[in-house]
């Protein structure tokens, strides 16, 4: 029956694309009207099988949304109509009539609403929906139970509270428990795919479902649970002194009133706010809030209101297919107003939720036909304490003591007994070998310079090969350091830092002088050879360093300060000599072979 029913939506979907131009959304509310119309017909005579012709089951099919529109005004309006060709219309029809959409179980009709959700939504709107198996996981870690009250303040297309329905209500009827969740969103378009979903997959015309923008409104603290996945980015900063004023991360430290904030960040202290005491919240954030020292007073503020029980971190593509690429993580959290600074926090990692992370996302299926995800291997983590190298504790104290960074990889077990065997009884530590070129140069606008940007370095070969000549006027204002030959520049920001790719090289006669970007640190060696830095930085031990230390999401960061912190072996003197002697080599072969190839 299920394959039957995903063969049919499929041909249906690939009809209204190829006839009605319309966009995802649009097909979806499209969609959405027909099942309805379908459902009521079925439950009253039947008319539609009735029909001796197409000119007859276009008015049959007329009359019927006529009917639906005075009946359920809080789901249609009554200029509301079915914007389909009248060919689609009968194809739908007809593909559907060996299907009784009222005597499906409601757990096929919601697969039935979660596909047509997940191909409307997968290159449309992506920021109301979160993926299925992101909500799996979030539900079965918070567990909510028969009686509980939740909601979803930012709640999109209602995945999180339609998936913590079925696990309170188990093997009970359902409908007994959605009085006891509650659906808000700010978008009124949201809030009528999720009244007609409850109407067709329950028959519940009349839901706890409110349209409201959650950070202005005021919600009494009486849940249970609050699971949600808010919009987030800079685009959308809010900017309300009103709104902003009465949150007490819309403020400074010094207590006063932010120009701006974004909307993540507020969701967490209305996610706070509206839990009992002792309530469970599951958020989904971007990972610079876990780990951005600019950002350190969220995570203040997470640990003075409530205990952190778990962080979850996703893959990078996650959300890929729903429209950003923003690397995220899950926190999870109890609110509750006695503090304490004795308890483990769980540190999870998903590498594979079942899905290929590109924009026409695929199931992933191993040899034996399983499904490829490992997020099962994380809950059961979290739930029976079976804790591993991706999968562990951290003291709350602990994190405290590291400027309350809740990164996963910042405690990650691996990254650590790796930098751990690095640390002997003469450590050496990269500050106590360079010194950081730190003046800017100033920038005439007249001036013509040449120009060193981190894409200008083979990292492998690890030597600049490239720069552009502009006029100061021209020059990018991330513009900084007058590079030197023999200095050496290392990549400290860009998505391969803490990679084999990781931008580094020595600066040759023939870049002696260039402007580089501020993205590359700039190091002068002092208590050893430039080319034993240099094959460092070439080394596994250098990137695990970067790999614990980075932050960021959009652009990754290592800071000054955590760069010269890197550990750098103690390698012996003939170590040392071997290292730099064949560095020696490689380059002088190089220029060899450059000189080669440049005779005419």
């Amino acid at each position: 029956m299920l394959t039957d029913i995903n063969k049919t939506i499929e041909r249906i979907h690939n009809y209204i694309y190829a006839n009605d131009g319309l966009d995802n959304y649009e097909v979806l509310d499209e969609l959405l009207k027909v099942f309805y119309l379908k459902t009521y017909d079925e439950q009253h005579d039947n008319i539609l099988l009735l029909a001796n012709s197409e000119a007859d089951l276009l008015e049959k099919v007329q009359m019927l949304f006529t009917c639906l529109t005075k009946n359920y005004p809080t789901l249609f309006s009554s200029d509301d109509k079915i914007n389909l060709k009248t060919g689609t219309i009968v194809f739908i029809m007809k593909e559907l009539f060996n299907i009784s959409l009222s005597k499906l179980k409601s757990d096929v009709k919601g697969h039935l609403m979660q596909r047509i959700i997940d191909r409307s939504y997968r290159e449309g709107k992506g920021q109301f929906f979160t993926p299925a198996q992101v909500v799996d996981v979030i539900v079965k870690m918070i567990n909510p139970q028969k009686g509980q009250r939740g909601c979803d303040p930012a709640c999109g297309t209602g995945g999180f509270m339609f998936a913590a329905l079925e696990n309170m209500a188990k093997n009970d009827n359902i409908v007994e428990q959605i009085k006891n969740v509650d659906f808000f969103d700010i978008s009124k378009s949201v809030v009528k795919i999720i009244s007609m979903r409850l109407m067709f997959e329950f028959a519940v015309d009349s839901p706890n479902i409110k349209i409201q923008d959650s950070i202005s409104a005021d919600i009494p603290a009486i849940y249970d649970f609050v699971l949600t996945n808010p919009p987030f980015g800079s685009q959308g900063r809010i900017t309300d002194k009103t709104i902003l004023g009465k949150y007490t991360l819309g403020h400074n430290e010094n207590g006063i009133t932010l120009s701006s904030q974004v909307p993540d960040i507020l969701f967490i202290e209305k996610v706070l706010s509206i839990l009992k005491d002792g309530g469970k919240g599951a958020i989904i954030l971007p990972d610079g809030n876990f780990e951005n020292p600019s950002s350190k007073y969220i995570r203040n503020y997470l640990i003075q209101n409530s205990k952190i029980d778990a962080i979850i971190s996703l893959p990078e593509g996650t959300f890929i297919p729903y429209g950003t690429g923003v690397k995220s993580s899950i926190l999870f959290f109890t609110k509750q107003t006695f503090q304490s600074y004795d308890y483990d926090v769980f540190f999870g990692k998903i590498n594979q939720l079942g899905y290929t992370f590109s924009k026409h996302s695929k199931t992933l299926y191993d040899a034996s036909g399983n499904v490829m995800e490992d997020y099962s291997r994380v809950i059961n983590a979290y739930q029976n304490q079976v804790y591993d190298d991706e999968n562990f504790v951290i003291n709350i104290s602990d994190i405290i003591a590291n400027n309350m960074n809740l990164s996963h990889h910042y405690y990650s077990p691996k990254i650590n007994k790796h930098i751990n065997t690095l640390i002997g009884s003469s450590t050496i530590r990269l500050r106590d070998l360079v010194t950081v070129e730190s003046k800017k140069q100033k920038i005439d606008p007249n001036d013509l310079y040449q120009y060193v940007e981190i894409s200008d370095i083979n990292s492998l070969g690890c030597e600049i090969i490239n720069c552009s000549h502009m006029y100061g006027s021209e020059l990018p204002s991330r513009a900084s350091y007058k590079i030197k030959e023999n200095q050496i520049v290392v990549a400290v920001a860009g998505n391969s830092i803490g990679s084999e790719w990781n931008a580094k090289a020595i600066v040759t006669q023939e870049f002696d002088g260039c402007i580089c970007t501020n993205g590359l640190i700039v190091l002068n060696a002092i208590n050893c050879s430039p080319f034993l830095l240099l094959h460092f930085f070439n080394t596994e031990a250098f990137r695990i360093q970067v790999k614990k230390y980075r932050f960021g999401t959009a652009i990754p960061t290592i800071s000054r300060e955590d760069f010269l912190d890197i550990i750098v072996p103690d390698y012996s003197n003939e170590k040392k000599e071997q290292i730099i002697a064949n560095m020696k080599t490689v380059f002088k072969l190089k220029a060899e072979i450059k000189k080669l190839l440049t005779v005419e």
